[in-house]
């Protein structure tokens, strides 16, 4: 079984989208990548078996057609209060999730076999994850940029301190990738539900 993983694109101060949830640059280096950025898009396309996604972030991405051409062809599962009407066009598998972000990485677990789960659309869906201690890891592809203003990835955690442990750091062209993995101490666990 592979890793849950959350992977977001960020700027330096924090900010994985636009205030209105616009696109600010972020991602430029995995749509053209080169050098390193070539060998984490490949990796990561090698490595996917399935994503998990929020029901915003899904119907932004239906509005542009970005499931039309989308790299990952993997089953994307959507957490959402209501199933939609109709599926958005194009080759990727979706499964619809009403009953909560347990259920979707079981679900995604399934989909992806021995393959990693990637926790990759939606602030709101990656502070869960975080939150529960769900995650086994964190990605982020950090570019040189301050937005200002936008949406925050890590605002609003209401979480006892999380600990991660540095494992790769990579310098590529206009991004640096982290990634963490999330220190499982049960004894924090155990102490905060004791609380």
């Amino acid at each position: 079984m592979g890793n849950v993983i959350l992977d977001m694109a960020m700027s330096l101060d924090g900010i994985i989208a636009g205030p209105n949830d616009e696109y600010v640059g972020l991602h430029d280096w995995f749509f053209d990548p080169v050098g390193r950025n070539r060998e984490i898009v490949d990796e990561s396309l090698a490595t996917t078996g399935a994503l998990i996604m929020g029901r915003r972030t899904y119907d932004m991405a239906a509005e542009q057609d970005a499931f039309v051409d989308n790299p990952y062809n993997v089953p994307h599962v959507v957490l959402t209060h209501t199933v939609p009407k109709t599926v958005v066009k194009g080759s990727t598998p979706f499964i619809f999730v009403t009953d909560g972000i347990e259920s979707a990485l079981d679900q995604a677990r399934a989909a992806a076999g021995d393959k990693h789960v990637v926790i990759g659309g939606g602030a709101n869906i990656a502070r869960q994850y975080l939150q529960s201690g769900l995650l086994d890891a964190i990605q982020i592809a950090l570019v040189p940029i301050v937005v200002g203003k936008g949406i925050r990835l890590f605002d609003k955690i209401d979480a006892s301190p999380i600990e991660l442990e540095t494992t790769r750091v990579i310098d590529a062209p206009g991004v640096t990738h982290f990634q963490f993995r999330v220190v499982k101490d049960n004894k924090r666990k155990s102490s905060a539900h004791e609380q």
